[in-house]
């Protein structure tokens, strides 16, 4: 099977999108990578979806079928304040999946919200993984890790750092789930609009959350944004 043809059925069986990083890693599940003879696979891989026209790229290092274009998910355009606080939340979800993508540090993304939408790609298309791999106890990853919104992975599949978009909330429940997971050299990362920022130190001050006071970052929507923004202007296919 040719590269196009292996990226192609990538695609298919990922809702008709995948971003570099999956390819890198399905692509052999239809490539036999014991007959390369080429030294550098994934500099191929990035060629064919730059070059051959059956691919189009939509996003950070993210490509689709060109044919199923009009196939994918649409972004609806929120008319209540309730919609347009979900769709907020999912697009910096989706930024952080993308940023998590290009980042050669970053080995998998996972998200939990995989039917959520940006920019026409369903977070669970963009993320490398579909569920938690087994870092830890089970129960930690049932009943923490797995309602994560976004977590990028390390080259040993472990957590490297955790996100919680909080839009709304009173960021508690964000520091349970890193409190479950203070074990680990892990960087907890609260992502809300930047007005929130008091309430956030006011929470983060509380005895409860003392063992993880300095672990914690906050990060503005706007950080995200611009990082994101920065991000594609950088020389990343």
């Amino acid at each position: 099977m040719t590269y196009s043809n292996a990226i192609e059925q990538v695609m298919l069986h990922n809702n008709y999108v995948a971003p570099l990083k999956l390819l890198y890693k399905e692509v052999w599940n239809y490539k036999d990578i014991s007959k390369i003879k080429g030294k550098t696979p994934i500099a191929t891989i990035q060629e064919r979806v730059q070059r051959d026209n059956r691919f189009t790229k939509i996003g950070l290092g993210v490509y689709a079928l060109t044919d199923k274009l009009d196939l994918l998910e649409k972004q609806k355009i929120p008319k209540t304040e309730k919609e347009r606080t979900i769709t907020r939340h999912g697009e910096m979800q989706g930024m952080l999946l993308e940023i998590g993508n290009s980042r050669k540090e970053v080995q998998e993304t996972y998200t939990n919200d995989k039917k959520f939408v940006f920019q026409n790609k369903t977070l669970g298309s963009l993320a490398t993984l579909q569920i938690v791999p087994p870092f830890t106890y089970e129960k930690i990853i049932r009943e923490s890790a797995t309602f994560t919104d976004v977590i990028w992975f390390n080259e040993r599949l472990f957590p490297s750092k955790i996100f919680e978009v909080e839009n709304s909330t009173d960021f508690r429940d964000a520091f349970v789930k890193f409190m479950e997971l203070q074990d680990f050299t892990t960087e907890f990362v609260c992502v809300s609009p930047s007005g929130r920022k008091t309430k956030f130190d006011r929470e983060i001050d509380k005895n409860a959350f003392r063992p993880i006071r300095d672990r914690i970052r906050f990060l503005s929507y706007e950080e995200i944004e611009n990082d994101y923004n920065a991000t594609l202007t950088k020389l990343y296919i």
